[in-house]
């Protein structure tokens, strides 16, 4: 594949990225909105416009309606086929795929159970989806960057510290990939890396602060500030899961009390499954169960309200404009609702309390494409 991987933009100037990316985030516009938009001069967009449609990333398209005001503008838009990406969401038994364009359009989506959990059949399956995505000899030519979205401590070198679902410590995911690929490799924590798709295409997008929290399998957060989805510098940040709320629960981590130990899926299951007295294998079950009886219906409001709890700490914390709540775990919705709310209330600090919850399903479909959007970032940028 790497062979045939052609060069990158004329110019990754900040001018430059900063056209690019109002055009792949905003669709096309006229010279005068680019400028407006980026703070750029009239002079400055034409200088970076230039260069890019000589070299096929954008085109200039039909004037738009100016409402019969003078000459009408034509405008700069994304050519989508000139450069692809693959981004992908691994979890603890699947890998899923997709292949976006330029425009940060999906063109295709493919999915791989996890023969095992070890490195090697992990970089095999990473690598048999993104053949499969590119599979034509248009896509493999230009394809830029592959970029990785996994749960865990991820630094910006690539190296996963930590991933429970995979059952890893200190394993250099990028480079293995980077060898077999041939292409630049960017590894992100799954949750950063969706919350920088919610940035440029999502629930995040046009307002200067937002945070997602994830609920599921475990429990995540990353907050958005100033255009930047924050990342801490030991590749640990937003752990959620891991406040110490939920009295002496000993955690997967090896610390006691973590949110985790109350509110992710497996901890649900466990304690229905004892409040029942048989085992519940699934969310859905469980789900159904509480629906009807108060022993399962009282499982659901703790963790709602430990929930809760969690979300106020965020707002109190970072501050922002709202909050996405996401995640498999939504399908008890209705159960936890009503008790996160009044967690919430009772734990948000003055003004805090009026941050916006947005309640967003997403499928694994939405994380690969933000690992995607990291791998569009960072081409535009002219990164690898």
């Amino acid at each position: 594949m790497s062979s045939r991987r052609a060069g990158g933009l004329p110019s990754s100037s900040p001018g430059a990225v900063s056209v690019m990316s109002a055009l792949v985030t905003e669709g096309p516009m006229s010279r005068a909105d680019l400028a407006r938009r980026t703070g750029l001069t009239s002079a400055a967009v034409t200088k970076v416009v230039n260069p890019l449609a000589q070299a096929g990333y954008l085109r200039e398209v039909g004037p738009s309606l100016n409402g019969g005001l003078g000459r009408p503008a034509s405008r700069i838009e994304i050519c989508g086929d000139a450069a692809y990406v693959v981004g992908l969401k691994v979890t603890g038994s699947e890998v899923l795929g997709v292949l976006v364009d330029l425009s940060g359009q999906t063109l295709a989506t493919v999915r791989r159970e996890l023969a095992a959990r070890e490195v090697e059949p992990v970089v095999d399956t990473i690598v048999g989806v993104t053949e499969e995505l590119c599979s034509t000899p248009e896509h493999q030519e230009r394809l830029r960057h592959v970029a990785i979205g996994i749960s865990g401590g991820v630094d910006e070198s690539g190296l996963v510290s930590y991933s429970h679902f995979l059952g890893w410590h200190g394993v250099r995911l990028a480079p293995m990939v980077h060898a077999r690929l041939g292409l630049p490799v960017i590894v992100e924590n799954d949750v950063r890396a969706l919350t920088a798709g919610e940035r440029w295409f999502g629930a995040g997008s046009g307002r200067p602060s937002f945070a997602v929290v994830t609920v599921g399998a475990g429990i995540g957060c990353a907050v958005s500030f100033q255009g930047q989805v924050l990342a801490g510098v030991h590749g640990v940040s937003g752990e959620l899961g891991h406040l110490p709320i939920a009295g002496d629960r000993l955690c997967h981590c090896g610390a006691t009390g973590c949110l985790d130990t109350l509110a992710t899926t497996p901890s649900i299951l466990r304690d229905v499954s004892a409040a029942v007295g048989s085992d519940v294998g699934t969310l859905e079950d469980a789900v159904d169960l509480g629906r009807r009886d108060e022993r399962v219906a009282e499982v659901f409001r703790v963790a709602g309200h430990a929930l809760g709890l969690g979300i106020a700490s965020v707002v109190n914390l970072f501050g922002p404009q709202c909050v996405v709540l996401t995640g498999e775990g939504l399908a008890a919705l209705d159960l936890i609702r009503e008790p996160m709310r009044a967690g919430f209330v009772e734990q948000a600090y003055g003004q805090a309390i009026h941050s916006e919850l947005i309640i967003r399903p997403l499928s694994f479909e939405a994380w690969a494409h933000g690992a995607a959007t990291i791998a569009l970032q960072a081409f535009i940028r002219g990164e690898g």
